[in-house]
């Protein structure tokens, strides 16, 4: 499988992975050091995480009465309130993750990411009690702005009410960056799953399938699942390339501190008391999955178009569709692969009856659907195969 066209397509994806993160964090992003300092570029994201160390703890009482002493005097305040926009682009600050957090408990799903949406001047801030009440509250009617009966709008407020806290908080705007760019990203490792598996059950080149592999002793059946097998395989190996270079070049930049803070600091809504390691972990396997969903549609193409350029053409084009189909709204989204890596596997519930069933476990039985469709309609192809 990791012929030269592999090789090149891997090379390519991992080159633009690359280029679009340096490019657009060194021309868009900047932030306020630890001496009130503007800082613009990669080193912006250094000096956020230097800075950042002041505001690291627990949002216990003291921690909250703290932090809002020490944001009321700085330079931060008296410059974001000068420079409005989108945190980053206006000016990260090592406030950033707590007064978000705050601010999400005021705003809840009208919350954004503006520098007007990091202030401290609210009531539920002079008891620790109030609070995480109040944001227990918020979350409750975010989610509540679907539709729920009554047994499971309390199946919901079971699992707000077990939420630990106080909530540990800190710095992670490298894990934010890897988010961003796996989300804006993942599309590339569908194209280049459509050139590493058009080959597959193709006629016209080496690796393809001959009259000798159709009679060899070992049979078809044996030498299908061994293509199949590979080309499956081959589908991991794109995808964890395409995490590795994401991981290690966010890591580079912004570092990955802040993979112990709890979910809530960076998913409001998350009802599981994960770290938010755990929950890109579980994003990076969502994409996985819809990866091999793909790349079992390609194979399939593989074995109806036999021509491996034809088939890689038709890939990209099929590729191509499913993410531009991939903004769909509603119910039909999820089913969608392309939405697989999505912040949905956090924060999404799947209610069949009174049962809620988190969206990942939906994602686990979807893809174990697509690929048992696509691998029989594949083999009942191989069935008739002649050349």
């Amino acid at each position: 499988m990791w012929n030269e066209v592999t090789r090149v397509s891997a090379a390519v994806m991992c080159v633009v992975v690359v280029l679009h993160l340096l490019v657009y964090l060194n021309l868009q992003y900047r932030a306020i050091d630890s001496q009130g300092q503007i800082v613009e570029g990669l080193a912006s994201y250094r000096a956020l995480r230097e800075a950042a160390e002041a505001v690291k703890g627990t949002m216990d009482g003291d921690y909250i009465k703290a932090l809002v002493e020490s944001y009321n005097n700085s330079f931060d305040k008296a410059y974001m309130a000068e420079h409005r926009g989108f945190l980053g682009t206006g000016g990260m600050t090592k406030y950033m993750v707590p007064n978000y957090f705050v601010n999400y408990v005021y705003f809840g799903p009208y919350m954004s990411n503006g520098n007007n949406k990091v202030g401290l001047d609210y009531d539920f801030l002079e008891s620790e009690e109030i609070f995480y009440q109040t944001y227990r509250e918020t979350v409750k009617e975010h989610l509540l702005l679907d539709s729920y009966t009554e047994e499971q709008v309390q199946i919901l407020e079971k699992k707000i009410s077990q939420l630990k806290t106080p909530f540990q908080t800190g710095y992670y705007q490298g894990l934010a960056n890897l988010r961003s760019w796996f989300m804006l990203d993942y599309g590339l490792t569908f194209f280049a799953l459509a050139f590493t598996l058009a080959g597959v059950f193709a006629a016209d080149h080496a690796g393809g399938v001959t009259e000798l592999t159709l009679s060899s002793r070992y049979g078809r059946k044996h030498n299908f699942d061994a293509r199949w097998v590979a080309g499956n395989l081959a589908a991991v190996s794109v995808y964890l390339i395409f995490i590795a270079v994401q991981v290690i070049v966010n890591g580079l930049i912004a570092t990955l501190d802040g993979w112990d803070l709890p979910a809530q600091m960076f998913w409001f809504t998350c009802l599981y008391n994960i770290t938010v390691g755990q929950g890109l972990l579980i994003m990076f396997a969502g994409g996985l999955l819809g990866a091999l969903v793909i790349g079992n549609m390609v194979i399939l193409i593989s074995i109806i178009i036999k021509n491996r350029k034809l088939a890689a053409v038709i890939s990209v084009v099929a590729a191509a569709l499913i993410l531009r189909s991939q903004n769909d709204y509603g119910q039909l989204r999820m089913i969608h692969p392309a939405h697989f890596k999505d912040d949905d596997l956090i924060n999404e519930y799947i209610f069949i009856g009174n049962l809620a069933v988190p969206y990942f476990v939906i994602v686990v039985v979807l893809t174990l659907l697509y690929a048992a469709v696509f691998r029989g309609v594949t083999k009942l192809c191989y069935r008739k195969y002649g050349i």
